[in-house]
């Protein structure tokens, strides 16, 4: 097993000046990790009205729990975290998230296929038309790197469920690639 990396000292020590309101240090944060989590926010969201909200909301729940931050692991590990849990409340807000479709299972696909042909801005640009609930477990498995027990826990469906929503999903890729 390996051991925990300990979060970078400069972090560390950002956090605590920032959580004892410490503007300059909060601002140094928001700097090195705004990027990053904004582009986060648009992939769960779909659209930019929704990742501004959330990329909002996610910065005033890091700056509210900076002082939980403890220094195991990456600050900006961390950091993501916060900003994926409040997409998916933000997701499920929306009463969206496992729309049923019918079309978007007709086809049968095992794997993407002609996803080598795409440019990276491509590939984003189709994850963001998929369906809020396809969108999500897309970016949470295949992005994030969480197991399907786990994305199960998170958006309280099944380990299954989570299965069969990255099947759909990669079907309604395939399909999107193949009309392109």
């Amino acid at each position: 097993m390996e051991p925990k990396r300990n979060a970078s000292p400069f972090f560390q020590v950002l956090a605590e000046k920032a959580a004892k309101g410490d503007s300059p240090s909060f601002r140094e944060i928001y700097d090195a990790i705004a990027g990053k989590m904004y582009s986060l926010c648009l992939r769960y969201a779909g659209n930019a009205e929704d990742a501004n909200d959330w990329f909002q909301e996610g910065f005033v729940k890091l700056y509210k729990n900076l002082t939980a931050f403890r220094g195991e692991g990456s600050f900006e590990g961390w950091a993501r975290r916060i900003f994926v849990t409040v997409c998916i409340d933000g997701i499920k807000n929306r009463s969206l998230l496992f729309p049923v479709r019918r079309e978007d299972t007709d086809a049968v696909a095992e794997d993407l296929t002609g996803y080598d042909k795409l440019t990276n801005d491509d590939l984003i640009r189709m994850i963001r038309g998929l369906p809020d609930g396809y969108r999500t477990v897309v970016n949470l498995y295949l992005v994030e790197g969480y197991s399907h027990k786990e994305i199960g826990g998170m958006l309280n469906i099944s380990e299954e469920g989570s299965r069969s929503q990255l099947y759909r999903a990669r079907v309604l890729l395939q399909k999107m690639l193949t009309e392109n």
